[in-house]
C-alpha cells in the first residue's frame, strides 16, 4: 500500500508539474496494478495536455472506463476543429455580394444546398431531394431572413408580399429533448417532425438526439427530419457564442421547407417558463406581450400558426408526460452526451435527468455555479427541482421559496389553452388531461413573482 502510494505520489508531481510525458510514462507502468484507474487518468491527461487526441481516443477503447468519455468528446471534437480548420468555412463555388437592396436575392440554391449570403459571410442548409428555392415562397424567405439577421440587420424586419395561403400539415421543431418531446406527444401523430443538425465541430453531441429519433421510429413509426445546417455561426460575427440569432431560429429549416412539405403550422416546445412567466420567475399575461403578438402575426403573414402546444404546462409537467410515455427511458435534454448517456454534469441534467431519477453529480461546478448565481436560471423550475430531489442544502438562500407546497408546478395551467385554435385546442387538451391534472383557481402560477 505504502509503495503504491509513493509511486502516485511521483506521478502526481510530475503532472502537477506539467512534466506530462514524464508521468504518462511512469503511469503506464501502472497499468494492471493496484493505481490501474489512477494511472489510466494520469495517461488520458497527459495525451489530451500534449494534443495527442487520436492517441486518446485510441487508448480510451484499450481502456474503456465511466471516466474516459469525457476526454474521448473532448478529442474527438479537437480533432474535427482541425480538419475544419483545414477545410475552411463552407462556401458556394460562385461569388456574390450582399445584396441590402432586394433581400431575397441573398438566397441561392446550389443542387441541393441553399445558400443564404449575409453582410458577413455565407451559411447553408442541406436539403431533401426534390426541394426548389424558386418554388419557395417569398414570405417564407423573408420571414426566415428577419429570424436570422433581424438583430444586426434592421430592414429585414420590414417586409410587405403577398400573404402566403396555409397548407395542410403541422409540423414541430423538434430536439429530442424532454420539453419538444412533451410537445410531440401533445400534438397530433401525423405532425411532422424536423430537427435542426449543427454539421460544424461544437461542444453539442448529436448522438444523443439521433439515439432518441431511433427510437421513436423503431416504437412508434415515425421519422424525424434531419436538416443540417451552420447557420448559428451568424452570431460568432458580433463576438457571440454560437448559437440561434433568435429564440426562432430553432425553426428556420421548417420555415424554408413549409412549401416543400405544405405546412399549415409550426410548433415549439416552449413550455410555461418561457411563456406565462418571464425568465421563468415572473408572471405575465403572455397573450398581450410584444413577443406573442408580434410573432404570431409574423408566421400568419407566411401562412402559418405559431403554435406552443405545452405553453400551458410546466418543465416539470413536460417531465411528467414523457415519464408516462414509451418514450421515458430514451428522451434526454442533455447537449454533452452521446450514445445514448447524459453526462451527469450540466444544468439541464440537474433539473431534467435528476427527477427522472438518472443519476447525476450535484456538486458540479456548473450546477454549483448556476444555483449561486444572482439570477437563477429557470427560477420556479429550478426551485421545484431542488425540492423533489431532496438537493436544498446545496442553496440553502433557496429555502424560503422551497418551503411552500409546489405540487402545482406539475399541473397544466387552462388558460393557456386559449393560445391554441380549433380543432388543435380540443385535441391538445384531451392529450394533456390523459397525462396531467389542471390547476386549480386560485392559481398559484398568477401570484409568481421569484425575487432570485
Amino acid at each position: 500500500m505504502l509503495i503504491s502510494a509513493i509511486r502516485r505520489w511521483r506521478i502526481r508531481r510530475l503532472y502537477n508539474a506539467g512534466e506530462w510525458k514524464s508521468a504518462h510514462e511512469l503511469a503506464q507502468k501502472e497499468l494492471g496494478r493496484k493505481n490501474h484507474h489512477f494511472a489510466t487518468d494520469i495517461i488520458l491527461r497527459s495525451m489530451y495536455n500534449q494534443s495527442q487526441w487520436e492517441d486518446v481516443i485510441a487508448f480510451a477503447k484499450q481502456y474503456p472506463g465511466a471516466d474516459t468519455n469525457r476526454y474521448v468528446s473532448k478529442s474527438h471534437r479537437r480533432v474535427s476543429e482541425q480538419i475544419e480548420a483545414a477545410e475552411g468555412v463552407p462556401k458556394p463555388t460562385f461569388n456574390r455580394v450582399w445584396n441590402e437592396i432586394d433581400l431575397l436575392e441573398n438566397w441561392v440554391q446550389e443542387g441541393s444546398r441553399l445558400w443564404l449570403k449575409h453582410p458577413w459571410g455565407w451559411v447553408h442548409w442541406d436539403m431533401p431531394s426534390g426541394f426548389e428555392l424558386n418554388k419557395t415562397h417569398p414570405a417564407l424567405l423573408h420571414l426566415a431572413l428577419e429570424i436570422l439577421l433581424s438583430p444586426w440587420v434592421k430592414k429585414t424586419k420590414k417586409w410587405s408580399v403577398e400573404e402566403r395561403q396555409p397548407g395542410k400539415h403541422n409540423s414541430l421543431s423538434y430536439s429530442g429533448g424532454i420539453d419538444s418531446t412533451a410537445a410531440m406527444l401533445l400534438m397530433p401523430d401525423d405532425t411532422i417532425l424536423a430537427y435542426h443538425e449543427r454539421n460544424f465541430t461544437s461542444m453539442l453531441n448529436h448522438s444523443l438526439p439521433h439515439s432518441t429519433f431511433a427510437a421513436i421510429q423503431e416504437r412508434t413509426n415515425r421519422k424525424v427530419l434531419c436538416i443540417p445546417s451552420n447557420h448559428e455561426k451568424i452570431r460568432t460575427h458580433h463576438k457571440l457564442q454560437t448559437g440561434f440569432s433568435t429564440a426562432n431560429a430553432s425553426a428556420v429549416h421548417l420555415i424554408l421547407l413549409a412549401d416543400y412539405l405544405d405546412l399549415s403550422s409550426i410548433a415549439f416546445g416552449t413550455p410555461i417558463d418561457n411563456t406565462w412567466l418571464a425568465k421563468g420567475a415572473k408572471y405575465r399575461h403572455f397573450p398581450s406581450s410584444y413577443y406573442w403578438t408580434y410573432w404570431s402575426e409574423k408566421f400568419k403573414l407566411a401562412g402559418l400558426r405559431y403554435l406552443l402546444p405545452i405553453n400551458h404546462i410546466s418543465e416539470a409537467g413536460a417531465l411528467s408526460v414523457c415519464k408516462q410515455s414509451e418514450l421515458s427511458d430514451v428522451v434526454n435534454s442533455c447537449l454533452r452526451g452521446h450514445d445514448g448517456r447524459w453526462c451527469g454534469r450540466c444544468w439541464k441534467c440537474f433539473h431534467k435527468n435528476g427527477p427522472l431519477g438518472r443519476d447525476f453529480d450535484p456538486y458540479s461546478k456548473e450546477v454549483t455555479t448556476f444555483l449561486n448565481a444572482p439570477h437563477l436560471r429557470t427560477a420556479q423550475h429550478a426551485l421545484w427541482a431542488l425540492k423533489v430531489q431532496d438537493l436544498e442544502h446545496l442553496a440553502p438562500h433557496l429555502k424560503p421559496h422551497i418551503a411552500e407546497d409546489l405540487n402545482w408546478w406539475q399541473q397544466a395551467y387552462p388558460t393557456g389553452l386559449e393560445l391554441i385554435d380549433e380543432p388543435l385546442r380540443s385535441h391538445i387538451r384531451s392529450r394533456t388531461e390523459d397525462y396531467l391534472q389542471w390547476m386549480d383557481k386560485p392559481y398559484t402560477l398568477e401570484t409568481i413573482d421569484l425575487d432570485v
